[in-house]
């Protein structure tokens, strides 16, 4: 029989097996996590208004919100995951294509199509990151969206759609966010439709220096437009709000500086304003052909709220009606004086090296993972050997040499045979007692060998 040389050790399975961290006790395979994640999304348009307007949860309310979800997920058998802000909708799968996702959805939602994008995997991450980060919004770097988003996240975790295992992708996500708006100085950025609204505003009182102005709702933008209007030395403001003592006592400084009253009210007297910001939230639109805005003055008509609060047949003909369609096409113009196109090309090569970097964490996670336990299971034997007899004044040397070993090992960067442990281990020059030095080799040997045979890296002896 030929001579087939001495047994092969090969560590090296454990060093490119996917990097795995515990969530709540439990090992997550934080690849396969990646890899089983996927998507659908659609970004309003003036093609898709429709679809967007069917699918997004804007307007429900909570428990309406967490229903709608809940009938996707059960549906698809699998944890879901969906945003809504003003310019999109998305949802996102774990343990599912894509395709069976969208199927679920358009069941639930009783559509037969929708011009959803498709992601999965890592480029879900990746589109998640531009989403969050503003670079998808309707002004470059918005920070509301990445407020909207953790406040999602905290409600699926708060309401079991999805579970704390397949949540913590999205810890990567805000993790990836953060660095990408600090590369691109996102940090100080306001909330993109408060710009547009406050540029609007610029506007128009450049043409008159005094409006008498209506705000419909008292919500967080409703409470910004009144801010706004203040900062510009407005005086005569009217709120409106389905709550006037409730939204007095939200925001107590605001409201006493303007006039808090109810739908009712609004519609009952004779209010004649020359600009209407909306920002009330509603399923359908509040004011339409058959509930005309209570008012026939000229005056500009700002919907800030989708799903639309307000269609075309609700405003006068002498109003100016400025809804998401007209916002759309001011962002886009905004956008081109951000040279969009040209950070947008930045951003996916500062994107791809963020990913490279998180990817790289994964993988260095498993490696330490690795040098750890071949360390601890060198420093236990070391103790069994400073046990014998035999070690007397090389007691002292057992532990440093366990930890000179476990290096070896640990830098072996392929595939090594027993003989040469067995060399390396008998080559020392530490005064160790030679009967007890071959126990130290047997025993290496025989350890680091019964590792390698395994097909997960064990625990650590103990």
């Amino acid at each position: 029989m030929s001579n087939l040389g001495s047994p092969k050790i090969d560590l090296t399975k454990f060093l490119s097996a996917s990097p795995a961290h515990e969530i709540n006790g439990v090992a997550v395979d934080a690849m396969q996590l990646m890899n089983s994640v996927s998507m659908v999304s659609m970004k309003l348009g003036a093609e898709n208004v429709e679809s967007v307007k069917t699918l997004t949860t804007e307007g429900l309310s909570k428990e309406s919100r967490i229903e709608s979800i809940q009938k996707v997920r059960e549906h698809l058998g699998r944890d879901v995951f969906e945003l809504s802000t003003c310019n999109r909708v998305l949802y996102v799968g774990f343990g599912c294509k894509s395709q069976e996702l969208e199927q679920s959805i358009f069941s639930v939602f009783g559509i037969k199509d929708a011009p959803f994008q498709h992601y999965s995997g890592i480029d879900v991450w990746r589109q998640l990151v531009k989403v969050c980060s503003g670079l998808d919004s309707f002004i470059l770097g918005e920070l509301q969206v990445m407020s909207q988003f953790r406040g999602a996240v905290a409600m699926h975790r708060k309401n079991g759609l999805v579970s704390d295992i397949n949540s913590s992708f999205f810890d990567h996500v805000v993790s990836a966010n953060r660095m990408l708006r600090k590369e691109f100085g996102f940090t100080q950025t306001t909330e993109s439709m408060l710009n547009l609204a406050t540029t609007a505003i610029e506007e128009l009182l450049s043409e008159q220096e005094t409006l008498s102005s209506v705000v419909l709702g008292f919500g967080d933008m409703g409470c910004k437009a009144v801010e706004t209007l203040l900062e510009f030395g407005q005086k005569d403001i009217l709120v409106v709000t389905r709550n006037p003592e409730f939204s007095s006592q939200r925001h107590p400084e605001i409201s006493s500086q303007v006039n808090v009253i109810s739908f009712d009210e609004w519609t009952d007297e004779l209010i004649q304003p020359s600009l209407i910001i909306s920002t009330i939230r509603n399923i359908e639109p509040t004011y339409n052909s058959s509930n005309l805005i209570p008012s026939s003055s000229s005056a500009k008509v700002m919907d800030f709220s989708w799903p639309p609060s307000i269609d075309a047949s609700g405003v006068s003909k002498n109003q100016e009606l400025l809804g998401m369609e007209y916002w759309i096409k001011v962002a886009r113009k905004v956008g081109m004086e951000w040279d969009y196109a040209s950070t947008i090309g930045r951003s996916d090569d500062l994107l791809t090296n963020i990913q490279n970097r998180f990817m790289s964490a994964l993988t260095d996670r498993t490696q330490a993972k690795f040098r750890a336990y071949i360390y601890s299971t060198l420093e236990t034997l070391a103790e069994q050997w400073n046990q014998s007899n035999l070690a007397g004044e090389g007691e002292n040397q057992l532990g440093p040499f366990s930890r000179e070993i476990a290096t070896w090992i640990c830098n072996q960067e392929g595939p090594f045979e027993t003989i040469q442990l067995d060399e390396m281990v008998h080559s020392t020059d530490r005064p160790i007692n030679p009967t007890l030095l071959s126990r130290v080799a047997r025993d290496v040997t025989e350890t680091i060998v019964h590792i390698s045979e395994q097909s997960t890296l064990p625990e650590a002896t103990s």
